[in-house]
């Protein structure tokens, strides 16, 4: 098959990481494009690669361009990563003649008017990894639950087994590691709060959070983290392009967003070991984590129940943390394969094409 991505943000997060990962398992057996639009994201891919403004949702310029593009190179699937971008990649798909998926990994409910009603008529298919993504578009009035094809996110494996010859210090005795881009959906100020009680609360904890990211939001969330006195508990790290020799050394990694369908954080967190706590508003956590066992679920913004758990799981660290991180491990590896996920993706796209 040819296919095409088209991924237009400005900024690395886990929808890129996505986009990454799929275009260059699909590319093993298929001819793989990609349109961007930010030089910083496009040069971390090594498959053929367009740059295009992509102004507005109805730039006629990167229209013109796109349909260019799909045409020359006979693609059959397009496939449309963010949201804002949808129409663009159905109105260029419906001109080129090809088919049309769009990808969705946060729950959200369609508004039932009639620009949504018209774009989903135009869209093809809808890849979703989580069953909670999955049921609430299929509770849309424009979203057709027959196009809708739940895929798991794979994991590249292979990074993340790999021995690094420089592995960090430890920053912490007990290192607790969120990782995320800086914006409100993704909950920092309420883990910073929530972690400012657990200092307070227990001063002779050694722990301390390590925040891995960049956004929008990094200026307010250290100026939070000044304003809790928690500047000597709390190291950001900015982006870093191997997170996972720091991941190695922590105790415990805290997922709290507002809204989420799986984490591509947390999956290698767990794959690496370490024991994760995950907000139920993230949508698929509780599809993965079986509270107490393989990792901990707690309410988005409910301060008192994750200082309770983060009191909880250190003061049983050692052997209890051990077992639960083994465990994690053993969810994910069985679960989410790489391979599982191109297979279903390629298998999605031929019987749409075939009908």
């Amino acid at each position: 098959m040819n296919i095409l991505f088209i991924n237009t943000s400005r900024i690395w997060g886990g929808n890129e990481k996505w986009t990454h990962m799929a275009a260059h398992e699909l590319a093993r057996r298929n001819k793989v494009f990609l349109a961007y639009r930010s030089s910083s994201l496009g040069e971390r891919f090594s498959i053929k690669k367009t740059k295009l403004p992509f102004l507005n949702r109805l730039d006629f310029y990167s229209l013109h361009q796109l349909v260019k593009l799909l045409r020359v190179q006979k693609i059959q699937i397009l496939v449309s990563t963010n949201r804002k971008f949808y129409l663009l990649g159905a109105l260029a798909a419906r001109l080129a003649g090809c088919r049309h998926f769009v990808r969705c990994g946060i729950v959200w409910q369609v508004p039932d008017n009639i620009y949504y009603r018209f774009l989903f008529k135009k869209i093809d298919g809808v890849i979703v990894n989580a069953w909670a993504v999955r049921d609430e578009l299929a509770k849309s009035g424009p979203v057709q639950p027959g196009k809708i094809h739940l895929i798991y996110n794979g994991l590249d494996t292979t990074r993340l087994d790999r021995n690094d010859s420089s592995q960090p210090q430890k920053p912490y005795p007990f290192t607790i590691i969120s990782c995320g881009e800086f914006i409100p959906r993704k909950g920092h100020d309420f883990l910073l709060r929530t972690f400012a009680r657990f200092i307070k609360e227990h001063p002779a904890s050694h722990a301390g959070l390590v925040l891995m990211g960049k956004g929008k939001q990094e200026s307010e969330l250290k100026h939070l983290t000044k304003q809790l006195g928690l500047e000597k508990y709390v190291t950001f790290t900015g982006f870093l392009d191997n997170p996972y020799p720091l991941m190695r050394h922590g105790d415990l990694f805290i997922s709290v967003s507002q809204n989420e369908g799986i984490s591509n954080s947390m999956l290698e967190a767990m794959y690496l070991g370490l024991p994760v706590i995950a907000t139920l508003a993230g949508g698929g956590s509780s599809e993965i984590i079986r509270h107490g066992f393989n990792g901990f679920l707690v309410e988005q913004g409910d301060e008192n129940q994750l200082v309770k758990l983060m009191k909880y799981i250190y003061q049983n660290r050692g052997t209890m943390l051990a077992k639960v991180g083994a465990e994690a491990a053993g969810t994910v590896s069985s679960r989410f394969s790489m391979q599982e996920m191109t297979v279903a993706m390629e298998r999605a796209f031929a019987h749409t094409i075939k009908s």
